[in-house]
């Protein structure tokens, strides 16, 4: 009687233990699922990221040539070696995430703890002293740089991850890909028209220190608080692997990942597509002011590039649905190749140069806007070779490649001012010249490197066939499911 009563326990706890995945499962593929409010937070989460990265991209090296006086090569081996240090950071943290499980979740008592560190860093890597090039100059300003990044990568790892927790409904994530880019486009807003006017007002001029400082400050305060309405905000309902919640071992994840095919090709992708973005929003500061000899260019221009990105998150899945995800950003980066080149013909005119800039981004930020999206894709790859959805992982090497990218895109911006021997004390028509070509040709020479990258993506036309495999897969791991 006991053995009777045990079994049919055992087959009920059973049951319920598969009824339970089945109805995790039918809730993280419901395209219904994500309330709106969760995807208002995915926004607001990048408009909390650019508060710190756009600011560092645009203004950092800057800071660095003109407030503290470090000499352009100085400053881009700083920004390369801090940057490349930090990014080998990323995986460590991705690692430590799929082996995440709390009360709060996996991925949100990061955002919730994290924030406030991030914040804090953010603030203090703006009070670099304006030493030049002396030892404790280029200290304090390689370990700012170096802290402020990890700090990134313990908040916008977990956050990237949460977009493959959130959902595994291939079209909601590149609608939620659409809402970040928004969110990426508003926050490149604020701070390219905001930072120049608050800094100037506070200290007195461009290059103030304390003008800097507050303006710093009051970013950092607000992204902290943002971050913290996205940790509260997003719910988490694609369910732990059991091989996750057996600790896999890490060996297995990382040779999967290597011979993730989609994943490499998204990667390498992201690197070129965040060195491009690194020489924009750096360079435009530079263009501004040494070539049309403007200071007011420096938000238009910048505002140019944000709008850009704001109406490019809104008819990117709509483009993307039509044309495919990999044929859409290849006709877009060609297309963003031709009216990049075209500034050349316009580069003294503030208004045309910002209409065609306006554009070329547009078109070429398709894929910048796809990226998270298609990196929750291959976390379905993943799994399907696996068993194992290391989205810690593949979101950290994400998150790597964009830090990578940052690095060499600011480093190849510092060191090709040093070329042409760049002095803020001493601009000549020669220096102005060199600044104008790097601005624009960089650039459009990354963008053609793109399409060869995006190329040897084709996850696409596999995924539903994976997808099912995968949820077959689960629903067949208890012998006693029919």
């Amino acid at each position: 009687m006991s053995e009777t009563k045990h079994g049919a326990t055992t087959s009920s706890s059973r049951e319920t233990a598969l009824g339970t995945v089945a109805t995790q499962l039918d809730v993280a593929d419901d395209p219904r699922a994500v309330r709106r409010r969760e995807k208002a937070a995915f926004a607001l989460g990048d408009i909390a990221s650019n508060l710190t990265w756009t600011t560092i991209s645009s203004y950092l090296l800057f800071f660095y040539t003109d407030v503290a006086l470090i000499s352009a090569s100085v400053a881009g081996t700083v920004i390369l070696a801090a940057r490349l240090l930090d990014a080998f950071f990323d995986p460590m943290v991705g690692v430590i995430l799929d082996r995440t499980h709390t009360r709060w979740g996996r991925a949100r008592p990061y955002l919730l703890f994290g924030a406030p560190l991030l914040g804090i860093l953010t603030f203090l890597t703006f009070l670099t002293p304006g030493g030049g090039d002396s030892t404790w100059t280029i200290v304090y300003a390689t370990a700012t740089f170096l802290l402020v990044g990890l700090a990134y990568s313990i908040v916008n790892v977990p956050y990237g991850a949460l977009m493959a927790m959130a959902t595994r409904d291939s079209g909601t994530r590149m609608k939620l890909a659409g809402y970040r880019s928004f969110g990426v486009g508003l926050g490149i807003i604020i701070v390219s028209t905001l930072t120049q006017p608050l800094i100037i007002a506070i200290g007195g001029s461009p290059t103030s220190q304390l003008g800097f400082a507050v303006t710093i400050g009051i970013f950092a305060l607000a992204g902290m608080l943002l971050l913290w309405v996205v940790g509260a905000t997003v719910k988490e309902r694609v369910p732990l692997t059991p091989v996750i919640h057996g600790r896999a071992a890490l060996g297995a994840s990382l040779k999967t990942l290597l011979r993730n095919g989609p994943w490499l090709a998204v990667f390498s992708f992201s690197v070129l597509a965040f060195a491009r973005l690194a020489i924009i929003t750096g360079g435009a500061v530079y263009y501004a002011l040494y070539v049309l000899g403007n200071p007011v260019a420096i938000p238009v221009i910048l505002l140019a590039f944000s709008l850009s990105a704001v109406f490019g998150s809104l008819i990117t899945p709509w483009v993307l649905r039509r044309l495919g995800h990999r044929r859409g950003i290849i006709l877009g980066l060609i297309a963003s190749v031709i009216l990049t080149v075209a500034l050349l013909f316009v580069k003294d005119d503030l208004i045309a140069f910002s209409v065609v800039f306006f554009l070329a981004n547009i078109v070429g930020g398709f894929g910048f806007v796809a990226a998270p999206a298609l990196t929750a894709d291959t976390v379905e790859w993943q799994e399907w070779r696996s068993g194992r959805r290391d989205e810690g992982l593949l979101f950290a090497g994400y998150s790597m490649s964009t830090k990578i990218g940052a690095a060499i895109g600011s480093a190849l911006l510092a060191w090709s001012l040093a070329a042409i021997a760049y002095n803020p004390a001493s601009i000549t028509p020669e220096v102005s010249n060199g600044v104008m070509l790097i601005f624009i040709l960089l650039p459009a020479v990354i963008a053609a490197l793109q399409i060869f990258a995006i190329s040897a993506y084709r996850l696409e036309k596999r995924l539903p066939q994976i997808k099912n495999e995968i949820r077959s897969r689960r629903v067949a791991e208890d012998p006693s499911a029919p």
